[in-house]
């Protein structure tokens, strides 16, 4: 595996983990301090990490697609694989603090 794939990958793994985390973060602190609008700031400030992420498979899958080949490694997969976590934790972090808004009874 070449040394920037390697560095894609650690840049995806980084960026996809950071924005991950920040979501978890921002729905733990919404249950503490029931902030609505709060959490979707930090899902929001999260979503520029894993905009981060994205950029980078953007450019793995614009490299192949212009010809270079890219060796698809179990650290690339790993990679791939945190990158979807992170969309996947993300878009149920929205619909769960829409629902967190509803149950509560509206906006504030």
């Amino acid at each position: 595996m070449d040394e920037k794939t390697v560095e894609q990958s650690m840049q995806l793994i980084l960026h996809s983990g950071t924005g991950r985390s920040m979501v978890i973060e921002a729905m733990q602190q919404l249950f503490k301090d029931h902030d609505v609008e709060k959490a979707r700031k930090e899902i929001d400030a999260a979503g520029k990490e894993i905009g981060e992420a994205h950029d980078i498979q953007t450019s793995l899958i614009s490299e192949e697609c212009d010809g270079r080949s890219i060796e698809k490694s179990i650290l690339l997969i790993h990679a791939q694989d945190h990158f979807m976590t992170s969309l996947a934790v993300r878009d149920m972090a929205k619909l769960m603090v829409d629902m967190y808004e509803d149950l509560r009874g509206g906006k504030a």
